[in-house]
């Protein structure tokens, strides 16, 4: 029996006619697609991770940035907690006005019937100085002259007034610098007046009060107030006890304890350029 020939194949496919070839299908190489997968999944999870480096240094930069914002902040800081200061003491004065404003006629000093000025607590609020009261017309007699005098408060002198005790142990060091300096400069001051009352008399006190004035022989005029009355009108409560009364008998200051000679020029000047002035 005859074998048929084998058929060739041609290797132009472009001929018509011809066998189609059969290419054997190739089989899948599972291990290197696994490979690829486990590569895929590194390169994904480093990019991840750079991400994520990213982010933590953008974070970081936020940190030292916010961080350079509060140092620069703490300054105002400080000045927000002293302003929080101020404006607590501020809302404390208002709140005392409103108070002083809202209080009883009877609760807030007045000056008495008989122009007393009231009792002096503190010159900072002083009623007398607030009230714009004015010094009751005071008489008297002059120890040194024996002359009786009159002070009024519409006679158009500004006057300081000193009242002191004899046992005063402030009073006693200040008048004996007063005495000095009040002889150098009274020609300074011709339109302000110097006049001292001393009160509260005690016999049996140290330093008894008659040979105290005839041995200082003082040049400015000492008024006795034996009874206290007069110490009373200007609200004296303690020693020494400085009142101040401008050209109209106003008062413009009180103060009480030793003033020292330097403040009482002060004083003078400004109360002879203010008298001047007017």
């Amino acid at each position: 029996m005859e074998q048929a020939p084998p058929q060739l194949i041609n290797d132009d496919p472009g001929k018509e006619g011809d066998p189609v070839p059969v290419v054997p299908k190739r089989r899948m190489d599972t291990g290197k697609v696994l490979m690829s997968l486990i590569l895929l999944l590194l390169i994904g999870v480093l990019a991840l991770q750079v991400i994520q480096l990213r982010r933590l240094d953008a974070t970081q930069e936020d940190v030292v940035a916010l961080t350079e914002d509060v140092t620069d902040l703490k300054p105002l800081r400080r000045d927000v907690d002293i302003l929080g200061d101020q404006v607590a003491a501020l809302d404390g004065q208002i709140e005392a006005a409103v108070t002083a404003a809202g209080a009883s006629p009877a609760a807030v000093p007045t000056q008495a019937a008989d122009g007393s000025l009231p009792p002096f607590e503190d010159s900072a609020n002083d009623a007398a100085v607030l009230g714009q009261m004015t010094h009751a017309t005071i008489n008297g007699t002059d120890y040194y002259t024996n002359t009786e005098l009159t002070w009024s408060p519409d006679d158009g002198k500004a006057r300081v007034w000193l009242i002191w005790a004899h046992w005063c142990p402030y009073c006693q060091a200040e008048l004996p610098d007063l005495d000095g300096w009040w002889i150098e400069n009274n020609s300074r001051f011709p339109n302000v007046e110097l006049v001292t009352i001393t009160t509260a008399i005690d016999d049996t006190a140290a330093n008894p009060l008659i040979p105290y004035l005839d041995a200082e022989q003082f040049p400015f005029p000492v008024v006795i107030d034996e009874s206290g009355s007069m110490s009373q009108m200007f609200g004296t409560t303690a020693f020494p006890f400085w009142v101040v009364t401008d050209n109209t008998g106003t008062v413009v200051l009180r103060v009480a304890g030793a003033l020292g000679i330097e403040s009482v020029d002060q004083i003078f000047a400004q109360l002879e350029t203010m008298s001047a002035e007017t």
